[in-house]
């Protein structure tokens, strides 16, 4: 049940659980742009988020991918991380192909009891009060649980990138 769980920005009172979660997404072979050592200490996890916070406002960050206004947002419930999404605020070529205005992910032990669903929706009303009329989500062909997320908030499928990822519009309203 996800009556409890929440969208969030990320903060550091979150620290403990976003470790377990990222040893999770680990063991099950998922990387998250984050290594262990990287955010273990609280004061190495408080720079981590400060960066976060400025490579969104700026759009400017050693990937291509962070090179656009974006905002980072986790899932909590009941003081625990279950997951996070992004909101890219523009669309480069590269985010077109690959990425979209969305992404999200679930950590493993909190997944297939509609968190995604949820997490999706919420991002999508901040979507729409950033002034997004629709918003662009990819997803690899055979990710079905990804699809189901999408199309369960309204996703229809417009195509496949050069990239050879469906491509889904789903309004923010």
């Amino acid at each position: 049940m996800v009556s409890e769980a929440r969208l969030v920005v990320p903060d550091e009172s979150y620290h403990e659980s976003f470790l377990a979660a990222l040893h999770e997404f680990q063991e099950a072979g998922e990387d998250l742009e984050v290594r262990m050592p990287e955010v273990a200490e609280p004061a190495a996890f408080h720079d981590w988020l400060e960066h976060l916070r400025w490579a969104g406002l700026v759009g400017a960050a050693p990937s291509v991918r962070d090179r656009t206004p974006h905002r980072i947002y986790w899932w909590v419930e009941a003081g625990r991380f279950l997951g996070r999404a992004r909101l890219n605020l523009r669309l480069t070529p590269e985010l077109t192909e690959f990425g979209g205005h969305i992404g999200y992910d679930i950590r493993p032990t909190a997944r297939g009891r509609g968190h995604a669903t949820a997490l999706l929706r919420a991002v999508l009303d901040t979507a729409r009060e950033a002034g997004l009329d629709r918003a662009l989500l990819t997803c690899a062909p055979d990710n079905h649980a990804s699809k189901r997320v999408i199309e369960r908030n309204g996703g229809v499928l417009a195509d496949i990138s050069q990239a050879g990822r469906l491509r889904y519009w789903c309004p923010t309203s």
